[in-house]
């Protein structure tokens, strides 16, 4: 039995619903990254191998005393599905990662990591965090053959910091290759209409979103808003808007049309989300992930391409694009379909397959593609699955939204969410996570420290009484006046 520990917030078929979602942060802040993550656990779920989710703990607090040498004698590859970690506010998590991995003696392998730099800027903009990605990539090939990045913005970057050429694969993210080489899409119609359903993908923080959101909104009544951010999740939740965002045109606040016409969604599981996608004519937006899950639904997508993450992406799977740092709310969604062209895509899939498994080959993965590996138990394990519905917001006509949060809270919310029956419980906690969710375990662990410390101080004072003459002669002028007082 080959068993390999994956970099991943959970396993593609536990159910978690999206209190515990939330409160534990499962998806590392945005749904999104549940694509690659679960697309590289079905790549390597060949016969005999057993996965186990590492629900990225190692990058959240330092790893504790053990915890490689844990890594070292139970598993036998480490697999880290990344995105875009090459970036300033990802740097800690980078380093922490790479503390880790200073004691790991079994290959890593990581996939699908790229840099991140604002529209129009270079790899100059990288500077902040050349020294915290030099100490991880480097720890990582003296552990593997290549490390597998984004794209050529990427790898230009890593080249420019000193890293050997050969040492690194352009493979793009694995989410595209779920489906294996033969997977294609098609325009599911010629044309669309007022009312086609429409999928849209946002990144709220983009110049003129809230613009053009409104006015794709207000055009197509059948559009809806897929969200998929913390942010996204707990304003459908608990109806807190975002905080950082006061375009009142952007849809992350409760007045807006989306929101009161129920038509946003968030979807905790990758599954249910391709099964909605295949229902839409066209997915669009600004987030790469968002369209992927619309292409992997088989439907086309057009991505409107903001930072260098992105487009990296979309130019080395030829996926539909148009560079677009500031949105407008002219853009009209019939004329962006129309010169939606998958050809493309469909050619550049299947070459993209190869080098994706070429990776995987000569880092000593062995995958599903290869003939007589097998699947493992992974398609049983996802029919047998049962997985929480995508979340509305609160005004949902039918009542179960609310009918949710109020479980939620009967059951115990976040206070109690070390005992709560619908929390998700690690598989490998490594090491213990002490997040969000473990407020109350925190409390309770300080008052018993505390209770503990008073306890020692009351038996130390205790003992320096009976020890003190001070105090044995004011018991000894007690017992002579209690005598008079008898007699």
């Amino acid at each position: 039995m080959t068993r390999l520990l994956i970099r991943s917030g959970k396993d593609p078929f536990t159910p978690v619903v999206a209190e515990s979602t939330l409160t534990q942060d499962v998806f590392n802040s945005n749904s999104g990254n549940y694509l690659f993550q679960h697309s590289m656990w079905r790549a390597l779920s060949v016969d005999g191998a057993e996965l186990i989710s590492n629900s990225t703990l190692s990058e959240r607090v330092p790893p504790e005393p053990g915890d490689a040498e844990r890594i070292n004698d139970e598993f036998d590859h480490f697999v880290i599905p990344m995105a875009n970690a090459f970036r300033a506010d990802f740097a800690p998590r980078l380093d922490r990662l790479s503390e880790l991995i200073e004691g790991v003696t079994i290959p890593v392998t990581v996939t699908g990591i790229g840099a991140q730099a604002p529209h129009g800027q270079g790899i100059e903009a990288m500077a902040p965090v050349n020294d915290t990605v030099k100490r991880f990539v480097g720890l990582v090939l003296d552990r593997s053959a290549s490390i597998g990045v984004r794209g050529e913005f990427t790898r230009s970057y890593l080249l420019s910091l000193g890293f050997p050429d050969d040492a690194i694969d352009v493979i793009g993210c694995p989410s595209l290759f779920l489906h294996g080489g033969g997977f294609r899409v098609d325009k599911p119609v010629d044309a669309l209409t007022v009312d086609s359903p429409l999928a849209l993908n946002l990144t709220p923080e983009v110049p003129g979103i809230g613009a053009f959101a409104t006015a794709q909104a207000q055009r197509h009544p059948n559009l809806t808003y897929i969200g998929q951010d913390g942010h996204d999740l707990r304003m459908l939740l608990w109806g807190v808007p975002f905080p950082h965002v006061h375009d009142p045109l952007v849809p992350v606040h409760l007045e807006h049309p989306l929101y009161q016409q129920d038509r946003i969604r968030l979807f905790l599981d990758t599954w249910p989300w391709y099964d909605f996608m295949a229902t839409q004519h066209f997915a669009y937006g600004t987030r790469f992930h968002g369209n992927v899950a619309g292409l992997l639904g088989g439907i086309p997508a057009h991505l409107l391409a903001h930072d260098s993450r992105t487009l990296e992406l979309a130019e080395y799977h030829r996926m539909p694009y148009t560079v677009m740092p500031q949105l407008s709310a002219d853009l009209r969604v019939e004329e962006l379909y129309d010169k939606t062209d998958m050809d493309g895509f469909n050619a550049e899939l299947p070459r993209g397959f190869d080098r994706f498994t070429a990776f995987l080959d000569r880092n000593g993965l062995q995958h599903i593609w290869t003939q007589g590996n097998g699947r493992g138990d992974f398609d049983q394990r996802l029919a047998a699955a049962t997985f929480p519905p995508p979340v509305h917001p609160l005004v949902a006509a039918d009542g179960h939204e609310i009918a949710s949060r109020l479980q939620w809270l009967r059951d115990g919310m976040v206070l109690d969410i070390t005992r709560h029956p619908q929390a998700y419980h690690q598989p490998y906690e490594h090491p213990v996570w002490s997040g969000a969710g473990s407020r109350h375990a925190r409390l309770h662990a300080t008052v018993r420290e505390q209770a503990t410390q008073i306890s020692a101080l009351t038996a130390r004072l205790e003992m320096l009484e009976r020890g003190s003459p001070y105090i044995r002669l004011r018991r000894a002028g007690r017992r002579l006046r209690d005598t008079f007082r008898r007699s």
